[in-house]
C-alpha cells in the first residue's frame, strides 16, 4: 500500500541534503529504540500519550488532527487508532519512512507531509486539532520555536485546539538538562498565541524531577518515581523541566 507523501522545499544548510534539524536515515532508524524502548521509554511515551489523549476530546472523532514534528509516528498512530483523522508533518523524510514502514499494509493510508514546521503548506484553519510534542526544543532558536507555535495557531480552525509542549526555561539544569537545547517559558508561548487571538485552556508542568530521575531508577521503583514526580509537578509547575499548554482558537463570530 502506498502512502501519500507531499514534498515541500526545506531550508538547507551548506553541504546538507536535509533541513538542519531533520533526522538522518541512521538517526531515524534508531530513534524509537534509543528513546522509547524499555521500561523508562515506555513510561515516557505513555505520559505523552496520556496528555495528548486528555486534550483530544476537545475535538470529536471526526476532527482533522495534525501533528507537527510527528517523527516516526509514535503518538500519531495512537491518535489514529483512537479513531481520529490524522495528518503527520516532519522535516525528515527518513522519519516519515519509518512511520510508513510501521503502517505497512494495515489500514487506510493517510497524509504525511515532508515540510518545515514554521511554513506548513496548508490554508488557515485547515485542522481542528494541532499538536507538537518533543519538537520545539529541537528547533534552532526560541524565536523560531515561537514562530512554529504561531503557525500552529494559524492552521487551527476557529473554535479548534492546539497543544504545545516545550522545554521550560525555568526548569532545572543538571546532568543532561545542561545540554544545549531550545528553551521557552510558558508566558512566552502564551503571549504568542494570545497575540494571534487564542486563549489558554490549561498549562501543565511535567518532569519536575527531570527525565534523568527516571533513567537513573531501577525498573522496580519507576512507578513510585512517577507518582512522586506527578505530585511535585502539580504543586510547582513553574519549575518543571517541561510544559504542556493547551489553547483554543477563538470561535468564528
Amino acid at each position: 500500500m502506498e502512502h501519500h507523501f507531499v514534498s515541500v522545499p526545506l531550508p538547507m544548510s551548506p553541504g546538507s541534503s536535509a533541513a538542519p534539524t531533520a533526522y538522518s536515515d541512521v538517526q531515524a532508524a534508531a530513534y524509537d529504540d534509543k528513546r522509547f524502548s524499555g521500561p523508562v521509554g515506555g513510561r515516557l511515551h505513555a505520559f505523552d500519550w496520556r496528555i495528548l489523549r486528555q486534550a483530544l476530546p476537545s475535538a470529536d472523532h471526526s476532527a482533522r488532527v495534525l501533528e507537527v514534528g510527528c517523527g516516526t509516528g509514535r503518538l500519531l498512530l495512537e491518535a489514529r487508532q483512537a479513531g481520529y483523522n490524522v495528518v503527520g508533518l516532519d522535516a525528515s523524510p527518513h522519519m516519515l519512512q519509518q512511520l510508513s514502514q510501521k503502517i505497512g499494509g494495515r489500514g487506510e493510508p493517510f497524509e504525511m507531509i515532508v515540510g518545515e514546521a514554521a511554513r506548513i503548506p496548508r490554508p488557515d484553519g485547515s485542522f481542528d486539532f494541532v499538536s507538537a510534542i518533543r519538537l520545539l526544543n529541537q528547533t534552532e532558536s526560541p524565536e523560531y520555536a515561537l514562530s512554529v507555535v504561531a503557525e500552529m495557531h494559524r492552521l487551527t480552525s476557529p473554535g479548534g485546539y492546539l497543544l504545545a509542549e516545550f522545554v521550560n526555561a525555568h526548569g532545572p539544569r543538571w546532568r543532561d538538562n545542561r545540554r544545549d537545547t531550545t528553551r521557552l517559558t510558558p508566558p512566552q508561548v502564551i503571549e504568542r498565541v494570545r497575540d494571534a487571538g487564542g486563549t489558554v485552556v490549561h498549562c501543565r508542568g511535567a518532569f519536575y524531577l527531570g527525565m534523568q530521575a527516571y533513567q537513573a531508577s531501577p525498573a522496580w521503583c519507576l512507578r513510585l518515581v512517577s507518582a512522586l514526580d506527578r505530585a511535585a509537578s502539580r504543586r510547582v509547575p513553574r519549575w518543571c523541566s517541561r510544559s504542556y499548554v493547551l489553547f483554543r482558537r477563538k470561535p468564528a463570530a
